[in-house]
């Protein structure tokens, strides 16, 4: 069966590259000058835009509210805008994707441009930014480059590294894709799922052939590329580009995975057997207790726990998917969850080898059990999730680490036998390996204690709720208004309450001492973007950023343009100290 999919999968990768090779421009620009025009000199520039039908070009009139990206012309140096652009006129219309009334073409626009040449005409270029969309939804904003020469114009990519790769074709988009997936290992929401596919696995292998361990190991792998293909652009094509993210941070998920971590917790603890129906069992496996599913489920758990910190790939890509584009967000995903998958498939194999050490019975079910404890912190923090989104406050960032303190101790109690599992047998002597594990935990058990009194904790810090934010807005009109009255530039914090990366920057990143003087200098705007009453927020972001991705952080003048946007979080001090840097120039996207 593995390998029927294995080549259905190929075959069908083999059929969508046809297709993405022929993807054709939905705009063709020309651009032309007198025949007379000298070097140097101010003369007129005729650009012109001709639509594919069906399709709808916007013009240089940005539309009020929340709208489609608008048209607009620079010069590239050494030539020169010297006067107003003018534009045929437009259509207008209410725009069905947006519901606001746009200026558009549907066959040609006609922009007259002033400009100064410069040393030799034939090399001046006009840079053109603009969107497509047709009555069911939009393509990507692109730039290309304009020759006045007549020559065919270039897309010019500058949306970041996954456009950059996509520009490149399909193989070094896939590339980047699986390298993604590689990188987004290393986010916080995947670091407890390490200790979490091992426990589970390794309750599960005691009785497993070699072949049977691989098959669960790859239901486990498919949970996860099968997830993050399907599900992930299914919910956003239905929902939106925010409609994964909003689900991700769904408080009765939320729950549904806390109650999933501490049944599996009790497991581990031998104080409950999970089996599955008799018909799910024989449909799944009939050769196997409890079959391809419940490594299938987990799978999907750990999908929907790692959603809003899988970064920029993935955010950027379910976009592509919400503005109508599926091929590459499709290849993009599968090659992404793959790569994600891997390490875990190869987790997933090591509790098979685990037990077939020497001696494996008492020690390996310590292990487990000890892994038991670990679940039930995860399960706190899918609990805190939750409470986070409803806003109630019952557990602060204090009661989550006292809670936290106490699982940990717990489990160090339990590594010296000071509390009992009735199915587990902790041998009498203190062996060397139990002794540093409880020593260690201990120690965590104690930095967990000094951060409930208000001590920063370093990485740790990404797991736990926010804390307050001093000198946060969390009002966009009333900001703006602010950084128009005192002529200061706005920065806008897209976070979210369950947002891991988004806590490191805030505990990690803007006290050090450096970036908090900078941040002096800018009206400060939180907007949480989760929670199912933040869409104005979700609509913002994916306005002034075509990303839904958390955290980005949006640098605005006075007037309320954009100047600059920084995606995700980074330990590098100077790199976000060269983002908050004033004096911007053009809008740009830093990494």
């Amino acid at each position: 069966m593995m390998t029927r999919l294995l080549r259905t999968f190929l075959l069908g990768l083999c059929l969508m590259a046809p297709l993405l090779a022929s993807a054709a421009d939905l705009v063709k620009w020309t651009a032309s000058i007198p025949a007379d025009a000298k070097p140097g000199a101010a003369t007129t520039v005729t650009l012109t835009g001709k639509v594919v039908p069906g399709n709808h070009l916007y013009s240089l009139t940005k539309p009020k509210g929340t709208g489609p990206t608008p048209t607009t012309i620079e010069a590239v140096a050494p030539l020169k805008i010297s006067g107003k652009i003018d534009q045929s006129t437009p259509l207008k219309r209410i725009d069905p994707n947006f519901q606001v009334e746009v200026e558009y073409y549907g066959d040609t626009a006609t922009f007259t441009v002033p400009v100064t040449l410069g040393p030799d005409p034939k090399k001046d270029k006009l840079s053109v930014h603009f969107q497509t969309c047709d009555d069911r939804a939009c393509a990507f904003p692109k730039t290309v480059e304009v020759p006045l020469s007549g020559a065919e114009a270039k897309v010019v990519v500058e949306q970041g590294d996954v456009a950059n790769a996509r520009a490149k074709g399909l193989l070094p988009f896939l590339g980047f894709a699986f390298l993604s997936g590689l990188i987004a290992l290393l986010t916080p929401c995947v670091f407890p799922m390490v200790p979490i596919t091992v426990s589970f696995f390794s309750k599960r292998r005691e009785n497993m052939g070699a072949k049977t361990g691989l098959l669960h190991a790859g239901a486990y792998c498919f949970g996860i590329i099968g997830a993050y293909t399907a599900f992930g652009i299914l919910v956003t094509v239905l929902f939106g580009a925010s409609g994964i993210q909003n689900f991700a941070a769904n408080p009765y998920v939320n729950l549904v995975l806390a109650i999933i971590f501490v049944l599996l917790a009790l497991n581990l603890f031998g104080l409950l057997e999970v089996s599955l129906p008799s018909k799910l069992t024989n449909a799944f496996s009939p050769h196997s207790k409890s079959g391809l599913l419940a490594p299938f489920l987990m799978g999907l758990t750990f999908t929907l726990t790692s959603f809003t910190c899988t970064g920029p790939f993935v955010g950027t890509v379910l976009v592509s998917a919400a503005n109508g584009d599926l091929i590459y967000p499709l290849v993009g995903m599968l090659a992404f969850s793959t790569a994600f998958a891997l390490p875990f498939f190869l987790l997933a194999l090591f509790p098979q080898y685990l037990a077939r050490l020497p001696k494996s019975g008492s020690w390996l079910e310590v292990v487990k059990a000890f892994m038991g404890f670990l679940e039930v912190a995860a399960a706190v923090k899918f609990v805190s999730n939750a409470d986070l989104v409803w806003g109630t406050g019952l557990i602060s960032r204090t009661t989550f680490l006292l809670i936290w303190a106490a699982i940990f101790g717990g489990s160090v109690l339990f590594l010296l036998r000071v509390i009992r599992l009735p199915k587990i047998e902790v041998p009498a002597k203190l062996g060397r390996g139990r002794a540093v594990t409880a020593i260690l935990t201990s120690l965590l058990a104690v930095w967990m204690l000094v951060g409930a009194t208000g001590k920063s904790l370093g990485d740790l810090e990404a797991f736990l709720p926010p804390g307050a934010s001093d000198g946060w807005s969390e009002n966009y009109e009333r900001s703006l208004q602010v950084a128009k009255r005192d002529n200061k530039p706005l920065l806008i914090d897209f976070t979210g309450v369950t947002c891991t990366n988004c806590r490191w920057m805030e505990r990690n990143m803007f006290p050090r001492p450096e970036v908090a003087q900078e941040l002096k200098n800018y009206v400060l705007t939180k907007l949480y973007t989760d929670r199912p009453s933040d869409k104005a927020n979700q609509d913002l972001m994916l306005k002034l950023t075509q990303k839904v991705t958390m955290p980005i952080y949006v640098v605005m003048s006075p007037k309320g343009d954009v100047l600059r946007i920084f995606e995700g979080s980074t330990p590098d001090v100077q790199k976000y100290l060269k983002f908050l840097s004033p004096n911007p120039s053009k809008v740009a996207l830093n990494r």
